[in-house]
C-alpha cells in the first residue's frame, strides 16, 4: 500500500516521537536519493533505523526546505506540541504538493491539524484502524480523506531485539538488576487539559504512585523498583520532584533507549500512551494506572493491560510473577 502513494521525491517531517517512529518504519527501505526526512528534535532511537534525519536548525525556515527539495509527496507526523508538521502542510498544499499525514493516537485527531486560522487537513490522513476512523469521521473530518493502515511501526518493532544484555543495560544505569523492574510512563496529560478532560493528570497520579509504595511493607520495597521514562513534551524537572526524595523510583535519562527500557523491564505501567502498545507488541505484562472510571477512555475496547488505582495497584503488581 505504502509504495503506490509514496512516489517520487518525499519530504518527510515529524516532531513528537509518536509520530516519528512509525514514519521511520515506513520508509526504512525507500530510496534515499529520492527521500529526505526532517525534525527539530534529536531522539535516541534515530540510531534504531537505517534512514538519516536531518535536524532542523533555527534560522532555516521550513517553506524554504520544501522549495529546496520541491518534493512531490509531504508526508508528516501530526504532534500536538509543535507546529512544526502544521507550517509545512500548509505551505505544501499552497505550492501544489500531494500532503498525507499519519496520526498515530486515537485522541484530538483534528486538532492536530489546528493552525490559527482554522482546520487545515492534508489530502490524506493515515489512521491506526476503524475506531480511530471513526472518531476522526465524528471530529468532522471527510471520510474520503481517511485511510487505516495500522501502525508500520508495530511491525518493524516485532522483529527488534536489543544489542546488550539485561545486567549490562542496568548496569549502565547504576541500578541493581536482580529487582523486579516497573517502568512507569506517565503520559503528559497536563499538555490536554487533563484534569479537566479525565479526571486527574500525570502529577495527580504520580503523587498517588508515590503515596501507594510508601505505604507499602519493606518486602515490596526491596523488591520492586520503578524506572520513570518522562515524555520529552512535559516539564521533567516539576514532575521529577515529585518522585526523588524516593529510593524505589529512578528517574531515567530522557535519551535512554527505549525500546530497551521497555524490554528489560517486568512491568510497563502507564495511561494511555502509545508506549503501552509497544509494550504490549513485546508482551510485558502491562498496568494502566487510572485514578477514577473513564467513559471517554482512548483505549476502550483494545484490551490492553490491567486497570488499577491507587487502592488496587500494589495488589496487581504482585500478580505479575
Amino acid at each position: 500500500m505504502f509504495e503506490n502513494k509514496l512516489r517520487g521525491k518525499i519530504l518527510v517531517i515529524f516532531s513528537d516521537p509518536g509520530g516519528a517512529k512509525p514514519c521511520l518504519s515506513i520508509f526504512e527501505d525507500f530510496n534515499k536519493l529520492n527521500l529526505k526526512i526532517i525534525s527539530d528534535r534529536k531522539y535516541s532511537f534515530y540510531n534504531d533505523f537505517k534512514s538519516t534525519v536531518e535536524v532542523l536548525k533555527n534560522d532555516i525556515e521550513i517553506s524554504t526546505l520544501i522549495d529546496e527539495f520541491d518534493p512531490d509527496v509531504l508526508f508528516t507526523g501530526t504532534s500536538y506540541t509543535s507546529d512544526l508538521e502544521r507550517k509545512a502542510i500548509s505551505y505544501a498544499k499552497k505550492n501544489g504538493v500531494f500532503t498525507i499525514s499519519f496520526v498515530d493516537h486515537w485522541t484530538s485527531i483534528s486538532n492536530r491539524f489546528l493552525n490559527p486560522d482554522g482546520l487545515n487537513f492534508p489530502d490524506e490522513i493515515w489512521v491506526l484502524d476503524e475506531r480511530a476512523k471513526h472518531i476522526a469521521i465524528l471530529e468532522k473530518i471527510v471520510k474520503e480523506k481517511l485511510f487505516i493502515v495500522g501502525n508500520p511501526y508495530h511491525i518493524w518493532l516485532k522483529k527488534w531485539k536489543p544489542k546488550v544484555e539485561r545486567k549490562d543495560f542496568f548496569n549502565s544505569l547504576k541500578l541493581d538488576e536482580t529487582k523486579k523492574m516497573i517502568l512507569f510512563a506517565p503520559d503528559p496529560l497536563s499538555n490536554v487539559n487533563g484534569i479537566e478532560k479525565f479526571g486527574f493528570d500525570e502529577y495527580i497520579a504520580s503523587k498517588e504512585i508515590v503515596k501507594c509504595v510508601k505505604e507499602t511493607n519493606d518486602d515490596f520495597k526491596q523488591t520492586y523498583h520503578f524506572l520513570i521514562k518522562m515524555h520529552p513534551n512535559q516539564c521533567v524537572e516539576e514532575l521529577a520532584r515529585i518522585f526523588e526524595a524516593n529510593d524505589n523510583f529512578t528517574i531515567l535519562p530522557l535519551d535512554v533507549n527505549t525500546n530497551e527500557c521497555i524490554y528489560f523491564s517486568d512491568i510497563v505501567m502507564g495511561f494511555f500512551s502509545s508506549f503501552l502498545m509497544e509494550a504490549d507488541v513485546m508482551n510485558k505484562p502491562i498496568i494502566r494506572f487510572l485514578i477514577n472510571e473513564l467513559k471517554n477512555d482512548p483505549f476502550l475496547g483494545l484490551n490492553v493491560g490491567v486497570k488499577t488505582n491507587g487502592e488496587s495497584l500494589v495488589n496487581n503488581i504482585k500478580k505479575f510473577k
